[in-house]
């Protein structure tokens, strides 16, 4: 009777360990199936992401007011995020697909546009949003521990402070704080964002107190970027406008006692 030997059985004298590893053809096929996989994986990760940010404008647009809906900042930010994850999963493919090693123009354009275009794409265009939105009323409120009450009571219908009277009749349309609390031109911008940083880094090492101080006396000219044109204000001010435009004669000496610039140091 004849004995048939499988197929997969080593031959005499050699060890399953030798028989698998002098098979090249078996290892290549192997290490194929497994970056295959590794592909696959990855592509799916990345649909999964791309996808969540497809719905997610649809969503948040239907939270916001219609009439300040600016397409550009809305779906720029989902895109910046896309582009982020595209990124990283660039990066990834790039170490386990390739090792990190460049072995050919493939490897090499993974590489630069997971480590090079993209980061420089997204920080640009990210530091234009960035710094758009930081302009906006929700980013102040942000800080509650600090902030809030000053833009509460600039929300409050009942407060008489010059914060609320201006919101509520919405003499400055977007952005009020901002808008204020910025002296005139490129300087002023520049100066706010500075002492921005320096709000921003003691509110979250807690290194500030309470009540808080303005760094220095509010200007005038921060008054009369606004309204030192307007007819209501030169018909009203006639004796005092020089003096004032000199910034010799503060707006809040007459202003505060009646319309405070907030109520928060009054209730407390």
């Amino acid at each position: 009777m004849l004995l048939r030997t499988p197929r997969n059985a080593p031959s005499a004298g050699v060890s399953p360990k030798q028989t698998h590893s002098e098979n090249p053809q078996a290892r290549g096929a192997l290490a194929r199936l497994g970056r295959t996989w590794q592909d696959l994986e990855l592509g799916r990760f990345g649909m999964q992401v791309l996808r969540g940010f497809a719905w997610l404008p649809a969503v948040t647009r239907a939270q916001h007011d219609v009439s300040k809906y600016d397409p550009v900042e809305h779906y720029g930010s989902r895109v910046l995020a896309g582009l982020i994850v595209i990124g990283m999963v660039s990066l990834l493919y790039s170490l386990i697909r390739y090792r990190g090693k460049t072995a050919g123009p493939v490897s090499w354009g993974v590489l630069v546009l997971g480590a090079g275009i993209l980061p420089i794409v997204v920080s640009s265009a990210g530091g234009v949003l960035v710094f758009e939105r930081s302009q906006r009323v929700a980013l102040c409120s942000s800080c509650h521990l600090a902030m809030k009450p000053y833009v509460d009571d600039m929300k409050d219908p009942k407060s008489q402070s010059l914060a609320a009277i201006h919101y509520a009749n919405r003499y400055i349309a977007d952005d009020q704080c901002y808008s204020c609390h910025t002296s005139y031109g490129m300087f002023g911008t520049l100066q706010a964002k500075a002492e921005g940083i320096v709000d921003v880094f003691k509110y979250y090492t807690h290194t500030f107190s309470v009540p808080l101080k303005m760094r220095h006396p509010y200007s005038n000219n921060d008054c009369l970027k606004c309204h030192g044109a307007s007819a209501k204000f030169l018909a009203s001010h006639t004796h005092d406008r020089d003096a004032m435009f000199a910034d010799e004669v503060s707006c809040s000496q007459c202003h505060d006692d009646d319309n405070p610039p907030h109520n928060v140091g009054m209730k407390q």
